[in-house]
């Protein structure tokens, strides 16, 4: 055995010490014997009569008793000094006894365990006897089922079909429906009596299928398995596929979307990877394209000027960025107004990439007007703002503007009126770069291939020899076959990009949890500065009521008077409020 350890839960069962203490003659006298000292006295006990295994092994003690301080006691007298002397020769180790959950258990499972020779008494008793029949009618079908447990109990159960049928397709769903009922109260020995001879032996695999429907029910029947229990298709391309229930699949979308393996891919790739996991259902691309976010599903969308005057008098620039693949559209505008984004929304987004899902913007009246929600509640997509006086909330579309304003700087040098002209050419080195992000460019991401540069075509490389020798179609073919898999890999790599540099943004963040209906202060800006206080003019203002506040979310305020702000707020812009 070696010098392992061994516990000892203490104090035993109340059998256990009954017994005990009658064995040493107290059991009358129980009442004179504190609980501490009745502990002690088992532990000796035990002791005594398991000595060889006490003296070979170190022994860890469990109790809720403090035995070790007692023990230990320099004035301890009487029989707790003679306990402690005989006790002081073992290893022993006393440990708190937090739980009594596993002393519980086992006594559940010794006074609830059946013997060797009940389970062939009770097998026959075992089996659950379900009685089914189907009727069809012009007016409608209906099965009616009638469940009898081993004990004779009956569940009685009606249902009417929502489709027409007939006779023999009703006596088939009287059985299906009988079996999820079945399978709902873990039925797991079942017999099964029907007046249908012809669905019997259909079943029983005695009689053969003559109608055409029955025909095509049963060819399709045979593609399904039934192995340990569950039900199995046959796969053209591999193994078997397991079968799974509505509730099931929704539960392998979630693992395999935004599980601890998720990767947020599309919905084809998402439907291929739970077939190439092995799992089936009818509806799995239908359902993976409904969970899935998919490419180009969340932009964010902000104004960048007054930039220096371009010809037509264009001072801004309008900007959009997908928020996974990063790829970027923006225009140049003399003005921007909220037809404008409008119109940019609908020509560089909805008309090349689809209807997103998410737009995601600042507060200025261009993104915020009754005209641009309309068009977006129009197309079902969802408008989020950030929070005032915090960019960060929008950090995709700060990071864009940022790229972008440096690729113009070193373009222009001294003619900055011309920036317009470079707009194209900057767009196009965004798009071809590889972002730190995903580990790809933009463009691969979007159409799943890299872009051939003009320096390929003045230099020709393999890449674009092999392209005039082939057929393009095939390429084009195999490179779309493999842009879910760059994706994935895009996806992966941006998670961990993301989770770097929230770190190292977190760690000169301070925390400040603000709970509903306390007070706060909010820092005072430019607009909201008293007119005319000059130096006078104080930091903060209030106090304002926390309406609502959730982790990871800004915070909805209200003033005193119960009013509330039209706009949600950081907490990096708010201090809380002492009376």
């Amino acid at each position: 055995m070696g010098n392992q350890r061994r516990s000892i839960p203490l104090p035993f069962t109340k059998g256990a010490e009954t017994c005990l203490l009658c064995q040493q003659g107290i059991g009358r006298c129980r009442n004179q014997y504190s609980k501490m000292e009745l502990t002690a006295l088992a532990l000796r006990s035990a002791a005594q009569k398991l000595r060889p295994y006490f003296q070979a092994h170190p022994v860890i003690v469990l109790t809720d008793q403090p035995l070790r301080s007692i023990l230990h006691k320099p004035d301890l007298i009487g029989r707790m000094l003679q306990w402690a002397i005989e006790l002081s020769e073992f290893g022993i180790e006393f440990q708190p006894r937090l739980s009594k959950k596993g002393q519980v258990m086992a006594d559940f499972v010794l006074e609830y365990s059946r013997r060797p020779n009940q389970h062939h008494e009770l097998s026959e008793q075992e089996w659950w006897t379900l009685r089914v029949d189907g009727a069809s009618r012009s007016s409608g079908s209906g099965v009616g089922l009638v469940l009898q447990s081993p004990t004779g109990e009956h569940l009685e159960q009606a249902i009417r079909m929502g489709f027409s049928a007939s006779n023999n397709e009703a006596e088939y769903e009287a059985i299906l429906s009988g079996l999820d009922l079945a399978l709902a109260l873990s039925v797991s020995k079942l017999r099964i009596y029907s007046d249908s001879q012809l669905v019997v032996r259909h079943i029983q695999k005695e009689y053969e299928a003559k109608d055409s429907r029955m025909a095509r029910y049963l060819a399709k029947a045979a593609r399904f398995t039934l192995i340990g229990g569950h039900l199995y298709k046959r796969s053209f391309t591999g193994p078997y596929l397991r079968c799974l229930g509505h509730s099931e699949a929704q539960y392998v979308l979630a693992e395999l979307h935004e599980g601890i393996c998720g990767n947020h891919t599309g919905g084809r790739s998402l439907a291929h990877r739970a077939h190439s996991q092995g799992y089936y259902w009818p509806t799995m691309k239908k359902d993976a394209a409904a969970y899935a976010h998919g490419l180009f599903a969340q932009w964010g969308m902000d104004i960048v000027g007054p930039l220096p005057a371009a010809p037509a008098q264009k001072k801004f620039l309008l900007v959009a960025t997908d928020y996974f693949s990063k790829w970027v559209e923006a225009e140049a505008y003399a003005s921007i107004k909220d037809k404008d984004v409008t119109k940019f929304v609908w020509k560089n987004i909805v008309c090349r990439f689809g209807i997103p899902q998410i737009i995601i913007a600042d507060n200025g009246p261009q993104f915020d007007s009754i005209a641009f929600r309309n068009f977006c509640s129009e197309l079902n997509i969802r408008n989020s703002y950030s929070t005032p006086r915090y960019p960060q909330s929008n950090g995709q579309a700060e990071a864009t503007n940022k790229t972008l304003i440096n690729a113009l700087k070193k373009r222009l040098e001294q003619a900055k009126g011309k920036w317009v002209e470079e707009l194209p050419g900057v767009l196009w080195a965004y798009r071809t770069t590889p972002g730190r992000p995903t580990g790809n460019t933009p463009f691969s991401l979007t159409y799943g291939m890299d872009v051939v540069i003009p320096t390929e075509i003045g230099l020709p490389t393999i890449r674009t020899d092999a392209a005039k020798q082939k057929d393009a179609n095939m390429d084009l073919g195999r490179n779309l076959d493999w842009a879910d898999e760059v994706r994935e890999s895009a996806a992966i790599r941006m998670a961990d990009y993301q989770q770097r540099a929230s770190a190292h943004y977190n760690r000169k963040v301070r925390p400040r949890n603000f709970k509903n209906g306390a007070l706060v202060l909010r820092k005072v800006f430019e607009n909201t500065a008293e007119v005319g206080a000059g130096k006078f003019q104080a930091n903060w203002e209030g106090p304002y009521i926390v309406s609502k506040a959730n982790e990871m979310e800004p915070i909805i305020l209200q003033k005193l008077d119960g009013t509330p702000l039209l706009r949600p707020w950081n907490v990096f812009n708010l201090k809380q409020y002492y009376q």
